[in-house]
């Protein structure tokens, strides 16, 4: 079967207004956007954009079908994973199975994102990407997605802390011990919601930013910028992703977590995680397809 045949959605002709690609499609936003940034100079239907998120899961589901080779990727990441957790990998020195830990991390995080929003971009285009054209989308965009996941991680984990620092100082300066004033509880509530809060919200401004630098070619501060603005026009569209993602984990967890309150249920709750750990793995690539979808919609609006 083709990768590419019997395609959930086509347009007319091939084209994103952006300087050619030899690779895949570039779906870049309107003001970076050489020439006419229209839908049609762009080959982008209406249809997509007017798309609701549970429309976007569907059409994902139906791409899929027509792209078997982003679930044969997936499943081989997915083994290496259940591999990695079996006694079996012990035999490798540690320093090994850490790197092979954070490679099969990389590759699932963000190699399988790229590659499926590589395919929708293609898809979203009239102009299907081919399995080589995926791959090597993905591994020209790899240094760019690393120097982008240094800094997501920097600015999460520094800002909020910047953000919870005034606050430390004013503990600081009141005189006698404020933790024993107010109990441990509420101070580690206030200190963890002082951090949460501004982490949360960072992660969440932050999160098309693969899709940006992978189908939009942007730099890693300008991914940054494209997903900010994605996430302030779509909020609610987003939320809902998340939500549903949240729901279908937690229905994926529950199962496992079951059986552990019977210890002679103990080889069936191994088996019930290892399907549920690699089911929600798998499930997980669809809403990867529906943050490209998503982003899409965000930059050609």
């Amino acid at each position: 079967m083709s990768d590419h045949t019997d395609s959930p959605i086509r347009s007319t002709s091939p084209g994103n207004g952006t300087p050619a690609d030899s690779v895949a499609p570039t779906i870049r936003a309107r003001d970076d956007v050489d020439g006419c940034g229209c839908l049609d100079c762009r080959d982008i239907e209406t249809t997509a954009t007017r798309r609701t998120v549970l429309d976007a899961l569907v059409w994902s589901v139906r791409l899929f079908r027509s792209y078997p080779s982003i679930v044969a990727f997936a499943a081989l990441i997915i083994l290496a994973n259940r591999l990695l957790e079996t006694d079996a990998i012990n035999v490798l020195p540690l320093p090994a199975i850490g790197v092979f830990d954070a490679l099969t991390a990389f590759a699932f995080i963000f190699l399988i994102r790229a590659y499926v929003g590589t395919i929708v971009a293609g898809e979203l285009t009239d102009d299907p990407v081919t399995i080589r054209e995926g791959l090597h989308r993905s591994l020209a965009r790899t240094p760019s997605l690393v120097g982008l996941i240094v800094l997501i991680v920097f600015s999460v984990m520094t800002l909020p802390f910047l953000v919870l620092l005034p606050l430390l100082v004013l503990v600081g300066a009141i005189p006698g011990n404020p933790v024993e004033m107010v109990g441990f509880p509420v101070a580690a509530a206030v200190g963890g919601i002082g951090f949460a809060v501004p982490f949360l919200l960072l992660l969440f401004k932050f999160w098309f930013a693969p899709e940006a630098c992978v189908i939009g070619r942007y730099g890693p501060i300008e991914s940054l910028r494209v997903s900010w603005r994605i996430t302030t026009n779509f909020r609610g569209k987003f939320l809902l992703v998340a939500v549903i993602a949240i729901g279908s984990a937690l229905s994926l967890y529950l199962p496992t977590s079951l059986p552990e309150m019977a210890t002679s249920l103990a080889p069936l709750n191994a088996v019930l995680s290892v399907i549920s750990s690699s089911a929600g793995e798998l499930l997980s690539i669809v809403w990867t397809s529906a943050y490209a979808h998503i982003y899409v919609q965000g930059v050609v609006s």
